[in-house]
């Protein structure tokens, strides 16, 4: 009980002292700092939240959803439990979904006035998992040494990290594509994104390959071949000189801009074949070991090797990188140049 006593103090605190910071004129350069209730000094940057597209007039004049302020900027705002509550003020972005709501997000520094004992500031990276493999994974030490940053790594598709990225739940959007690439994604997975919001910075490439069934003797494919397989014009594999055997595509997710790629370079925009089976991107040299006919496209550093045979055809590369809100914040502009400088290593 004692702990859940604290938490809701701390919560509250952090609530009443982030209106306090709107209430003595923060600006989108500015930050303030402020005692916290005895549960550690809460930190209130405007360059964050400038970061993030937010402007004064956002809290200040109307807020969007309910049209109306959050802060009167002619008083102090003190935040009861009762507001607190009910979601206004801080936490009517602050909710654990739009932005964070635990504790430690605003308070930065322990009763006793010394830095708390808690992790480095983090930069939350969510999305393609090509990158998270290919770029994030292998050089993630080397970049949080260099910028004494944490980065909070989320590992799913590029399409679910872009509308983690305009849902306020990461810093960037890990891409694995080019930027209409991944707004495709983010479609396909049902949500509209304005492309001119978005800024990719490329960090580094990549390369999507083809594999099929060690089975199958087929071993290369011409580029108009390939893209008929994958259009499901051609439906078995003696069409293109192999054993009489049932094509079976296999792709990622719908939400994946491995697969975006795969229809604007391969199939030149054409859909799929209807018959074409969707599975996470870690399963598809699985898949395509377990059906004898199968074919499936992925990035060069997820094939499993002894289990599927690589197809020589044509080159598919892609970039890696990441996608912000408009130009990078300066976490997020370290990060990207320390990336830069751990991959030209």
């Amino acid at each position: 009980m004692g702990t859940l006593i604290r938490d809701a103090a701390r919560a509250i605190a952090a609530t009443a002292l982030c209106a306090l910071a709107f209430a003595a004129g923060a600006t989108g350069d500015t930050t303030l700092v402020y005692g916290g209730g005895g549960e550690g000094k809460v930190v209130f940057d405007g360059r964050l939240h400038a970061g993030k597209g937010y402007s004064c007039d956002d809290c200040h004049k109307s807020f969007a959803p309910t049209g109306t302020r959050l802060f009167d900027t002619k008083r102090r705002a003190l935040v009861d439990k009762a507001a607190h509550k009910s979601r206004g003020s801080c936490f009517a972005c602050h909710d654990g979904k739009a932005a964070p709501d635990d504790c430690d997000a605003c308070h930065r520094e322990n009763t006793a006035g010394n830095k708390a004992a808690v992790s480095p500031p983090a930069v939350r990276l969510h999305g393609a998992a090509s990158a998270v493999d290919s770029l994030v994974a292998p050089n993630k030490a080397a970049v949080e040494k260099a910028t004494g940053l944490a980065l909070a790594v989320d590992r799913s598709n590029a399409g679910k990290g872009l509308i983690d990225l305009v849902d306020g739940k990461c810093d960037a959007a890990l891409a694995s594509a080019g930027l209409e690439t991944v707004v495709a994604a983010a479609k396909a997975a049902g949500r509209e994104v304005d492309a001119a919001r978005l800024r990719m910075t490329v960090i580094a490439s990549d390369q999507v390959v083809f594999v099929v069934n060690p089975a199958n003797p087929v071993r290369s494919l011409a580029p108009e071949q390939l893209r008929d397989i994958h259009a499901g014009k051609v439906t078995n594999w003696k069409e293109v000189g192999g054993p009489d055997l049932p094509v079976q595509v296999v792709t990622d997710t719908l939400a994946s801009a491995t697969r975006g790629l795969i229809q604007q370079a391969v199939l030149k925009g054409a859909p799929y074949a209807t018959t074409a089976k969707a599975v996470k991107i870690d399963a598809v040299s699985d898949e395509v070991a377990a059906l004898p006919g199968a074919i499936g496209g992925l990035g060069a550093g997820f094939v499993k090797a002894g289990k599927v045979a690589v197809i020589e055809t044509q080159k598919v590369e892609r970039p890696l990188g990441l996608i912000t809100l408009g130009e990078p914040d300066a976490k997020v502009a370290k990060v990207i140049e320390a990336f830069r400088a751990a991959v030209a290593r």
